[in-house]
């Protein structure tokens, strides 16, 4: 979908008109202020908009922005998504220091469904059950497109028993960057490169039984901090959940995994990554 990315309300309302879109998402990005009265912004506002996923952060900032929650709410169009935010806004506004919308046309709910079984049979004949600490060798040497020193560090210091929600924002390389790595002669785009790396890391998630849950084409962001790290075009969001903490740490760890690295360096100019726990799990919430 070619569809240029714009930053404020109004020319993101044109661009879903011009395209005629029909699901639309919202994905908030939360500094919260007031916990009680996000709560009660969330039990209004659940009765107009439809929350996929809430999770909450861990407590670590990316290229110095620090979340406290996600949540992604999905509309029937862009009517009523901007229906929905007309009303609601505001009242998020009083109990946020920070937010940020990103507004993304959803991939189709059965590419996720279809992901979902693949995992299921790769687990099936294929599968790995990871127990213990993982070892915490790998560490990245470009953090522009990988999770930096400081959030693995947190990372591994939660529940890895917890299921664990990935958050993907990618800006891909017009053309791939191969450094240091014989590749084909012919030249290929950063996106023809990361979906190399996705096919061979992809593998190793789907066998623990991690999928993505959610994603879709980024076109707009906008809220109360125009300066954030998120200010910027991006090409593709992937949710992606992990039945345990554990598999992750594990993936990164195995030789399958090392050998797509280079592909993702290759394809990717630069990414946005937080981890986080479901949000219902955590005892504080009032949810």
């Amino acid at each position: 979908m070619n569809i240029s990315f714009s930053k404020d309300k109004e020319s993101c309302r044109r661009v879903l008109e011009e395209a005629g879109s029909g699901k639309v998402a919202f994905v908030y990005h939360l500094e919260i202020l007031d916990s009680d009265g996000y709560h009660k912004w969330l039990d209004k506002s659940r009765l107009k908009g439809k929350i996929l996923y809430r999770v909450k952060v861990d407590p670590v900032a990316r290229d110095g922005m620090l979340i406290d929650e996600i949540v992604i709410d999905e509309f029937s169009s862009a009517q009523a998504a901007f229906d929905f935010l007309s009303t609601f806004e505001n009242a998020l506004k009083q109990v946020c220091s920070g937010y940020t919308i990103l507004v993304v046309i959803p991939e189709p709910s059965m590419t996720f469904y279809m992901v979902k079984g693949i995992s299921w049979i790769a687990r099936l004949f294929k599968g790995v059950t990871d127990k213990g600490t993982p070892p915490a060798t790998w560490k990245a040497e470009n953090t522009d497109v990988w999770p930096d020193e400081n959030q693995m560090k947190v990372a591994r210091t939660q529940d890895l028993d917890e299921p664990l929600y990935v958050y993907n924002l990618n800006k891909y390389r017009e053309v791939a960057e191969y450094k240091g790595f014989k590749e084909d002669d012919k030249k290929i785009s950063g996106k023809e490169a990361y979906d190399r790396y996705a096919k061979i890391a992809g593998f190793e998630l789907l066998r623990r039984g991690a999928y993505p849950v959610y994603g879709g084409k980024p076109i707009c962001l906008f809220g109360n901090r125009e300066d954030c790290m998120l200010a910027d075009r991006w090409d593709h969001f992937i949710f992606v959940r992990y039945p345990q903490r554990r598999n992750l740490l594990a993936t990164i760890e195995s030789d399958q995994f090392h050998n797509g690295e280079v592909h993702r360096d290759a394809g990717l100019e630069r990414a946005a990554i937080f981890m986080a726990q479901d949000a219902k799990r955590d005892k504080s919430s009032n949810q």
